[in-house]
């Protein structure tokens, strides 16, 4: 398992290198456990007049948009866009949303208030408010520190920095707007965004002490930042490279620390411990099973109850599903109301030629959709219902499953009401994978499991036991390998023809017995299509240059078995 405590079970607009292929009884809002390291809320600030008031009881007025600025507390510039509502009344509220951008790009400014397309495909992620502020919402869209307007070197969604600057816009908002809503005496807000911009929903949720979020939709984002960018120690150099690169030519402004940390990760052929602690500081996992560190500003509390709507791009080789049921775990334990649905876009690495693409002009809207499940419908309704409470969203939001996970780019989808973890047992195996420069990032497959009948849903989170050792007598039984595991799909009449499941691919780090997760599948099987297991010691393109360095084991035997999450024949929604 990746994680012991397992219990159950989106490039220009996202970021240059990010490429797309209920208020309840339990909802954050008026909680009383401890937030912040258990910190009592300070007192909020005063006015300073970058607030536009409302009008008075009996006028009203159309809504505007501005731009805000504000200092943080080491002098850095945090810049905002405050977008009214379409129409403010004089003596009625709105609940406000925030809005985060994606990883080296920006906040939607004053200018893009009226940009067309809010309700199309992806707009919910690239941040058009317009589609918000006619259903009666307020929104602040962010400059995360180091983009846009906001200064200071990117510390990744930091606790102790961006955490700062992220409460110190929600305590100005509290101070400067007097159309705010409010319930129980708590501010009624809801957030979005995708990749970074749904890493800092749930920082915020993680330290604000007044624990001010009551509803949430973080899209394609990540559960441990470690995890992301070294799964089992084996650095992600295509992203790894790309991060480090850019920063080094101003594509952006990463902090220092994590630059060299990359590079020397990138020469070792290893994330250092110092690394992916700090990494999995800035990660909700840190939070969510109590990974306290020594000398941390923030602790390791875990996090409030929110309402919580995961979307996660079921192609994403950067932030796989795998990251996403972590996620829903733990905030479904937090005790919110939790969903998590997949659609068939992501962080990709086309062809293994480029790490970046743009989102299309006009993105097909099936690749934002779990079967009848559109994206920006479920976004609207989410918040329509835990924000507003409006009878017609709370049915729309009752009648949904807990899960849908498309498994076609076509949008078909599978909805059910629990994730399998592990699932049938399939036949042992065995194989011999070269290692180091001579590997390839080919090999023979293993055949898992042949679909007798059409409709057979294999969906869920399979896990395997699998054991790396010395494969020549002279071998060293205490060395390194390095073993890419990915799971493949052979058609009926084809099976020649390997169709790697999602682009995902788990790396087997070291020698030994592993009990691991797979990467998570979902895939709609004819009768004869088979899953097979491909195992190798190269890997593109997340992986390039990613090999066993230890010249004393040339070859490894693995062998093991597979838990397929074989469910049957199960309705697939068109």
């Amino acid at each position: 398992m990746k994680h012991a405590n397992r219990t159950c079970r989106f490039a220009a607009l996202l970021g240059p290198l990010l490429c797309l292929a209920l208020l309840s009884a339990c909802g954050g809002g008026g909680s009383s456990s401890a937030g912040s390291g258990g910190q009592n809320p300070d007192s909020l600030p005063p006015p300073d007049g970058q607030g536009m008031p409302g009008p008075v009881v009996g006028e009203q007025r159309a809504g505007i948009s501005y731009d805000v600025t504000l200092t943080g507390f080491d002098g850095e510039r945090i810049a905002f866009t405050v977008h009214e509502p379409e129409t403010l009344v004089g003596g009625q509220t709105y609940p406000l949303l925030l809005f985060g951008h994606g990883f080296g790009a920006f906040r939607q400014p004053a200018l893009a208030r009226n940009a067309p397309g809010s309700n199309a495909a992806g707009a919910s992620i690239v941040g058009f408010p317009l589609a918000y502020l006619q259903a009666g919402y307020g929104e602040i869209s962010i400059d995360q520190r180091g983009f846009g307007q906001s200064t200071g070197s990117v510390r990744v969604l930091d606790p102790e920095v961006e955490g700062r600057y992220l409460i110190q816009i929600l305590d100005w908002a509290e101070a400067n707007l007097d159309w705010l809503a409010y319930r129980d005496n708590n501010l009624l807000l809801g957030a979005r965004g995708g990749s970074y911009g749904g890493g800092y929903q749930l920082l915020i949720n993680n330290i604000d002490p007044r624990q001010r979020l009551d509803a949430i939709i973080p899209q394609i984002t990540w559960y441990d930042l470690a995890y992301s960018l070294g799964p089992n120690n084996t650095p992600k150099s295509a992203y790894a490279s790309a991060l480090s690169l850019l920063s080094a030519t101003g594509g952006s402004f990463l902090d220092q620390q994590f630059v060299t940390g990359l590079v020397n990760g990138l020469a070792d052929n290893r994330l250092s411990d110092e690394l992916r602690a700090e990494l999995t500081y800035h990660s909700n996992r840190y939070f969510c099973e109590g990974m306290d560190q020594p000398g941390r500003a923030v602790a390791a509390n875990a996090p409030p109850p929110v309402d919580a709507l995961f979307l996660q791009g079921s192609f994403d080789v950067l932030f796989n599903l795998n990251e996403a049921v972590d996620n829903y775990q733990c905030m479904e334990a937090a005790g919110g109301d939790v969903r998590l649905f997949t659609y068939g876009l992501g962080h990709v690495l086309p062809s293994g030629v480029s790490i970046s693409s743009t989102l299309p002009t006009q993105p097909d809207p099936n690749l934002l959709r779990c079967g009848d499940l559109d994206e920006f419908e479920l976004s609207i309704n989410w918040f329509d219902a835990k924000l507003k409470q409006d009878p017609e969203a709370i049915e729309f939001v009752n009648s949904l499953p807990e899960h849908c996970l498309v498994t076609a780019v076509t949008g078909r989808g599978v909805k059910l009401d629990s994730l399998t973890i592990g699932g049938t047992d399939t036949p042992a195996f065995e194989a011999t994978v070269t290692q180091g420069a001579a590997a390839l990032p080919t090999g023979v497959p293993i055949t898992l499991y042949t679909a007798e009948t059409d409709g057979v849903v294999v969906a869920g989170i399979p896990t395997a036991q699998i054991t790396v050792s010395p494969s020549l007598d002279t071998g060293n039984p205490d060395g390194d390998a390095i073993v890419y595991a990915t799971l493949a799909r052979s058609r009926a009449g084809l099976p020649g023809n390997l169709e790697p499941i999602d682009d995902q691919i788990i790396p087997i780090r070291g020698l030994g017995t592993f009990n691991l997760e797979l990467a998570g599948i979902a895939e709609e099987l004819r009768a004869g299509d088979a899953i097979q297991l491909v195992l190798s010691g190269a890997s593109l393109p997340q992986f390039p240059g990613i090999v066993s360095r230890d010249l004393t084991n040339p070859l490894v035997d693995v062998s093991g078995q597979v838990k397929l999450p074989i469910l049957g024949p199960v309705e697939v929604s068109p």
